[in-house]
């Protein structure tokens, strides 16, 4: 976390993939392009959250296809934080048991550790579908894994009981099970799809800062390839990070 925001995006896998398949350096892919250009304008860190594999023009693709030559590019950028997902967009955590999860987790973190080792980690992750998978915390926090983000949504959260879920929208964040759950705020593809400009982005993510001490942001992969998407998250992140200096 940074300048009061944590910013992180969720269904990441395109991007390595077709890193390694072309052999070009990490950040002539645009994607890992527009990340390094938030983190040289606003020293914003990154959490990119992996699934395990996809299916790409109808071949299954995995982690195991990533070239470890992108190690020494990580490992030099190391605020680019990596931290699992999912095992693929059709299986979310929640429909797993909890050893059957734990074994895509580990399973992407054998990848991570294989071609991205000495680069940054998350410690906080949002798992696939907003899954909140609090029987494994004594798990992430062997991965040095201090949070699970919960939904942006209304619901708040999907398994807690009335009382905690309360606790967790007033304050933002809750003990639970061991570990701390943290609300994910907003997502850049919604205040583009609210029609959100200018000022009103601004109040927005002020009223976060004032409820919560920090605005949870997040987008998606595949949505950053948008240029409203991209244009706002520049907006967003310079909101935050000159709030921050004047507060200095």
């Amino acid at each position: 976390m940074r300048a009061g925001y944590h910013f992180s995006v969720d269904d990441v896998f395109d991007a390595f993939v077709e890193v390694s398949d072309r052999r070009v350096p990490l950040f002539e892919h645009p994607f890992f392009a527009f990340l390094k250009r938030l983190h040289e304008d606003f020293g914003a860190s990154v959490d990119l959250y992996l699934f395990y594999r996809k299916t790409v023009n109808g071949r299954c693709r995995t982690l195991d296809e990533v070239a470890a030559s992108i190690g020494d590019a990580l490992r030099e950028h190391r605020w680019l934080r990596l931290g699992p997902h999912g095992l693929d967009w059709d299986t979310p955590p929640y429909t797993q048991t909890p050893p059957e999860q734990l074994r895509v987790f580990e399973a992407v973190y054998a990848h991570l550790d294989r071609f991205a080792a000495g680069g940054g980690r998350s410690k906080w992750l949002r798992l696939h579908c907003f899954s909140e998978a609090y029987e494994n915390g004594p798990y992430f926090r062997t991965r040095d894994v201090e949070a699970l983000l919960t939904t942006d949504k209304p619901a708040v959260s999907y398994r807690l009981g009335d009382s905690e879920r309360r606790q967790l929208e007033e304050r933002g964040r809750i003990e639970y099970e061991g570990i701390t759950l943290i609300r994910s705020h907003v997502r850049m593809e919604g205040l583009v799809d609210a029609g959100l400009e200018g000022a009103a982005v601004t109040c927005a993510l002020d009223a976060i800062l004032e409820r919560h001490g920090v605005a949870v942001l997040m987008t998606h992969e595949s949505l950053l390839a948008r240029p409203d998407v991209r244009g706002m998250t520049l907006c967003a992140l310079q909101h935050l990070t000159a709030r921050n200096a004047a507060s200095v």
